[in-house]
């Protein structure tokens, strides 16, 4: 019996594991980043680091959990900066 999308691509069983695991263990990454970036433990940028993705990306995730963005304007400024 095939158990994912991975074994059905011709991957085995133990790839399909892996790749769940894989998946699993970054989504936890993103819970914590944002988790901490709620609790003002971390900015935007040390958020996205932890969970391993660029800003955008983790604003986006934020977004898609309802995470309301504490962006204030010297962040915005930096970022801005670092974007030059």
């Amino acid at each position: 019996m095939r158990c994912s999308a991975l074994e059905e691509r011709g991957g085995s069983r133990s790839d399909a594991i892996r790749e769940a695991i894989r998946r699993g263990a970054r989504e936890e990454l993103v819970r914590i980043a944002l988790q901490r970036y709620q609790d003002s433990e971390v900015g935007m940028r040390g958020a996205a680091k932890i969970a391993g993705l660029s800003i955008g990306e983790m604003m986006r995730r934020a977004n898609k959990r309802g995470v309301l963005l504490n962006y204030d304007e010297t962040e915005l400024e930096s970022d801005v900066e670092n974007l030059r």
